[in-house]
């Protein structure tokens, strides 16, 4: 997947390995996202099947390497891009836990959901942020995979704190028998 999220960057313009990086963590980390040590064996890796074309120089000073897709990458991407997606069903560690966790104390299975929760709801702000400083320069597409993930996220908080009301014990309604009569 990464080698064609790569080839999709560069169908826009020529980037560096850090400027992929950088795009890809303002566009693309909800659904796919990597590292610096997985990024540039990648872009050796197209360079050697002649998918893109790498031009050395020296800017400002310091030594930089662009890449450019070549019309085989271009073919390859559309190739790709073209073909119809598939459906693979969900594969989360945090389900396969929760599926046991009646094996845990129940403060601890509330700890672990809640700590779970807090980290999508630390993605979620992530999205939130780069939408409120980036969506003028998103087109409909790529905000769409924003907001997918945003809701995405949303839902997976809004279960997790279900599930944690129902483990707790915790009704909808146990707030109204505070109120004064």
């Amino acid at each position: 997947m990464l080698i064609y999220v790569i080839l999709g960057f560069l169908c826009d313009k020529d980037m560096t390995g850090y400027e992929i990086k950088q795009k890809m963590t303002l566009s693309t980390s909800n659904f796919i996202d990597a590292s610096f040590g997985s990024i540039y064996p990648m872009l050796k890796k197209m360079e050697k099947g002649e998918l893109i074309q790498a031009e050395e120089g020296v800017e400002e000073g310091r030594f930089k390497k662009a890449y450019r897709i070549t019309e085989k990458g271009k073919s390859e991407f559309m190739a790709w891009l073209q073909t119809p997606s598939t459906f693979s069903p969900f594969n989360y560690e945090y389900l396969n836990k929760l599926f046991f966790y009646k094996y845990l104390d129940e403060q601890e299975v509330v700890r672990l959901i809640a700590s779970f929760r807090n980290t999508v709801a630390g993605e979620y702000n992530k999205l939130t942020s780069i939408e409120e400083k980036h969506i003028q320069e998103m087109g409909v597409y790529e905000h769409a995979t924003l907001r997918f993930g945003k809701e995405y996220y949303q839902m997976i908080m809004n279960w997790h704190e279900e599930i944690t009301n129902e483990i707790t014990g915790k009704k909808e309604n146990d707030n109204e028998n505070d109120q004064e009569i």
